[in-house]
């Protein structure tokens, strides 16, 4: 029986522009980021498609996913910290699209009946990644703090 994840991972590629050019919106509109001011549309995108590729990969994996070879979203951490944004902010813009992710997921389980026990394991890996990744940003600010 098809229970949608393969409807579910389809989806989620096809629409990693969408998912991004959403996040963007939510970073622009939020009334408390201040560090993506003086950046451009370009700049705030950065390394998210490729992180949302990443994820992508991951939720394809049918065991327990690998997050040792992710690597986008360290870097998207690492050039926000040369660009000057302040550890708040990176934790802000990684909150608003894990948000965004898994509002993609939960209304893509409706559309595509998608079942509950993939919708689950998809939103699982996705807080893992995000996880994974606001530690190695702590960490990385922590090691090397702003000027």
């Amino acid at each position: 029986m098809d229970d949608g994840s393969d409807a579910l991972c389809e989806a989620f590629q096809n629409s990693i522009d969408e998912i991004t050019l959403d996040w963007v919106r939510c970073v622009k509109n939020d009334a408390h980021m201040r560090s993506d001011d003086r950046l451009t549309t370009t700049q705030i995108v950065d390394h998210v498609p490729q992180m949302l590729e990443e994820l992508c990969t991951l939720l394809r994996q049918d065991d327990v996913p690998d997050f040792a070879t992710a690597r986008a979203a360290s870097q998207h951490g690492y050039t926000r910290s040369i660009e000057g944004y302040s550890l708040i902010d990176l934790l802000r813009e990684l909150e608003l699209l894990r948000d965004c992710v898994f509002n993609f997921v939960a209304d893509t389980e409706t559309a595509l009946n998608v079942s509950r026990r993939k919708t689950f394991r998809a939103l699982k890996t996705v807080n893992q990644y995000f996880g994974e990744d606001i530690i190695f940003v702590v960490e990385h600010f922590l090691k090397n703090p702003q000027k």
